[in-house]
This record gives structure tokens, C-alpha cells and sequence, in this order.
């Protein structure tokens, strides 16, 4: 019963707009009044949620990232991806997703990648005579590879949340990314041959060599984070330092472009990007030791083993309520509420933590691109002024592209499992 009004309240909180880390945290309050539990604890969880080791990955990617999207490196990654396949049919299309999958080995935020590479390349599609709608569903799609991609911040929630190795995590997802980023190739190449979008310009073997000089550093920065972890030099925590102090040596002394003034620009975005995440982790733990008390997870997994499911049964299940949620939650606070709650059910069925883990990142990136609260969504309808139904629409053959590759992850465990074995992490 008392679950039961916990859920009204947060469902009510949630329908009248309040932002959804005080909702969740003011249904938690809502539960010590009822159950008579000190409230104190809020505090106590808030306290535990911040102190983790891993989570201080997140503001250091978050800045790194900033840091080197306000030195230009942005531009130097599509100026190589440019080089690299512009001369591809819609060969401007393809550079914007292989910008994003340069780019997503940097920042780990596929809002920021939205938001960055979305400023440039929406309107340089459209001068090129790409319709605008189709411009902002791309870029949009192509940024949530940010996520799958390492570094990846959802990755990091998931591995504080349930004990994952992280670095395990990250290498998974290249696998992944890779093949969301060649398949949403594919599809542009088809449809530029039906609306006939050509290149932008042809080969040249000199341009390549050009620009891979110049964005050499930024490209350079995944291989130190992958390599690291790999060559067991640092864990994913040490590696984010690592990046920090790396994107500063590169905007200082090698791209002579990091002011003071961009400095404090970047610590401040970074500061406030963080502060939102942290404020949604804070609260959504002491939800979840609210679903603790009253034995949610136990009881779910129970209910879960009763049915007699397969393990594809219970992906399928858990599947469709995540892209449910995923239309009407953030993908961060939907990791944090119910992963917890459906994490035991799949450790219980022998799901390897790994594999689920990028079944779930996956279902956050479907739904950023999902209306009406897909988070790229948004950035790409406020650069363009488009509703976000109208880029709904010119998504949908992306969507249903990331629809297949979640079923795939799904039927087919070594797509996020054949890196990690590999490399001696499962």
C-alpha cells in the first residue's frame, strides 16, 4: 500500500513538470513520513550516492570533453571525417556520423555531441540541400553512438549502480558502435541514391593526410583511454584524469587556443552539466533504498523466476519497458530506477552483467530519439526550431535501425561480449 501511494505521488509530480530529480527525491520523503523512517537518512543517501570512486569519472570526462570542443577540436574531427568519406554518395550525411563516432570517443555525452557537432553540421546539410527535418534526425541518432562508444557516462551510472567493471563496460561497446555507425552509413547511402545527394568532394589522398595531421591529438586521446585501461595503466577513474590533464596539454601548448576565459568557461559548463547529473544520481538512490525496504528487487526477481523465463523472455520483457519509459524519462534517471530494481532477475537467470549493461545503455540511446522527452531530441528541435515530431518523423528509419542492433544485442550476445573475453575482462 505504501509503495503503491509512493508511485502515485512520483507519477503526479512527474505529469505537472516538476524537474525529475526532486520529484523522485520528494517521493522518497514521502515514504520516510509515511513509514516513519528518519529523515536523516535522505541525507545519509544523498551522502553515499556522491561518495563513489567511480562516479568521479564523470565530471573529469564531462570537462575534458569541453575542453577540447572549446579548442576547436570539433572542427578538426569533421574536418578529417570530411576528407575520410566525403566523397561517398550523401557523403556530407556519412561525415556527420563519423564525426559523431570520432567525437563520442571524446565527450561520452551524446547531448553534448548533439549539441556541438549539430551547430555545424545541420546547417552546412542543409546549404547542401538535404532537407532540414532529415538533417536535425540524423544528427540526432548519430550522437547517441556517443553512448555506446567509450568513454560513455550512462556506462559509468550503470557501473556504480550495480558493480559492473566499467572498463569491461567500455570495451563492450565498441563492437556496437562501430556497427550502429556503419549501418546508419548504409541507410544514408540508399536514400541519397533515391533523393540524389552527391558527394561534397572528391578523394584526394593529400586532403586526407592534411587533416589527419591536424585532428591527429583529438583522435589520439581514445587510443590513451582504451589503451590504458586495456594495458591495466589506469582504471576508467584514472583514465578521465588522464584525459583532463592530456586535453589541457593539447589546448596550451600544441593548438595555442585555450584562453583563460575558455578555461573558465569550460569548468563552469562542466560544473553545471555535473551538478544536474549528480543532483539526479543523489535522489534516485534514496529511491532506490526506498525500493530496498520494501523488497522490490527481491520481489520482481522472484515473480520474474516463477514465470519460468528465458533469458530471452526476460530481455524482451524488461526491453519493452525500458523503451516505454524511455518516452517519457531521461535515460539517466530511468538507469537509476530501474536497473536496481531488475539487475538481481538477470544475474539470477545467469545474464553476464556486461552484456546486460549494454542491453540497457542501448535502450537509453533509443530513447533519447524517442518523443515526447527524448533528450537529443531537443537539442537538435532547439538548433533547427523544428518540433520534435517533425524530426520524429524523418528518425523513423534510424530508430528502427537501432531497434534491429538492440535485437541482435539480444539473440547474439558476442556483439557486446567478443572484446571483452578477448581481452581476458570476462
Amino acid at each position: 500500500m505504501i509503495l503503491s501511494g509512493i508511485l502515485v505521488v512520483l507519477a503526479v509530480l512527474m505529469i505537472i513538470g516538476m524537474p525529475i530529480a526532486f520529484a523522485i527525491g520528494i517521493a522518497a520523503w514521502f515514504y520516510m513520513l509515511v513509514a516513519d523512517v528518519p529523515t536523516i537518512v535522505i541525507a545519509q543517501q544523498i551522502a553515499t550516492a556522491a561518495d563513489s570512486w567511480i562516479l568521479l569519472a564523470m565530471p573529469l570526462f564531462i570537462l575534458a570533453g569541453m575542453l577540447m570542443n572549446d579548442t576547436g577540436i570539433s572542427v578538426r574531427l569533421i574536418a578529417f571525417a570530411s576528407a575520410l568519406v566525403g566523397h561517398l554518395r550523401g557523403g556530407l550525411a556519412m561525415v556527420n556520423v563519423v564525426a559523431n563516432m570520432l567525437f563520442g570517443g571524446i565527450s561520452g555525452s551524446a547531448v553534448a555531441d548533439a549539441a556541438a557537432l549539430g551547430s555545424i553540421l545541420i546547417p552546412g546539410m542543409t546549404r547542401n540541400g538535404y532537407p532540414k527535418p532529415f538533417a536535425a534526425a540524423l544528427t540526432s541518432s548519430a550522437s547517441s553512438i556517443g553512448i555506446i562508444i567509450p568513454p560513455s557516462l550512462p556506462m559509468i551510472l550503470f557501473g556504480a549502480i550495480t558493480g559492473t567493471s566499467v572498463g569491461a563496460l567500455f570495451i563492450a561497446g565498441i563492437l556496437p558502435g562501430v556497427f550502429v555507425g556503419l549501418c546508419m552509413m548504409a541507410i544514408i547511402y540508399v536514400l541519397a541514391k533515391r533523393q540524389g545527394w552527391k558527394a561534397t568532394a572528391p578523394f584526394s589522398w593529400s586532403t586526407l593526410l592534411r587533416a589527419t595531421r591536424e585532428a591527429l591529438l583529438g583522435l589520439f586521446m581514445p587510443v590513451i583511454l582504451i589503451g590504458g585501461i586495456l594495458g591495466g595503466v589506469f582504471t576508467p577513474t584514472e583514465a578521465a584524469g588522464v584525459t583532463v590533464v592530456y586535453a589541457v596539454v593539447v589546448s596550451v601548448f600544441v593548438y595555442r587556443a585555450l584562453t583563460w576565459a575558455a578555461f573558465y568557461r569550460a569548468l563552469v559548463n562542466a560544473g553545471v552539466l555535473n551538478a544536474v547529473v549528480m543532483l539526479i544520481i543523489a535522489t534516485s538512490f534514496t529511491f532506490s533504498w526506498v525500493m530496498t525496504q520494501q523488497q522490490v528487487p527481491q520481489h520482481v526477481a522472484e515473480w520474474f523466476v516463477s514465470l519460468t523465463l528465458t533469458k530471452t523472455d526476460f530481455f524482451l520483457i524488461v526491453a519493452a519497458i525500458l523503451l516505454l519509459l524511455g518516452c517519457i524519462m531521461h535515460g539517466d534517471p530511468m538507469l537509476l530506477i530501474v536497473v536496481p530494481v531488475v539487475f538481481p532477475t538477470a544475474v539470477a537467470l545467469g545474464i553476464d552483467p556486461v552484456h546486460f549493461g549494454i542491453f540497457a545503455i542501448f535502450t537509453v540511446a533509443i530513447g533519447q530519439q524517442t518523443p515526447p522527452v527524448g533528450s537529443t531530441l531537443f537539442v537538435v528541435s532547439a538548433l533547427t526550431r523544428l518540433d520534435i515530431f517533425v524530426v520524429s518523423r524523418a528518425n523513423i528509419p534510424f530508430i528502427a535501425m537501432f531497434v534491429v542492433i538492440l535485437a541482435i544485442i539480444i539473440w547474439v550476445p558476442e556483439m557486446s561480449m567478443a572484446l571483452p573475453r578477448l581481452f581476458g575482462l570476462r
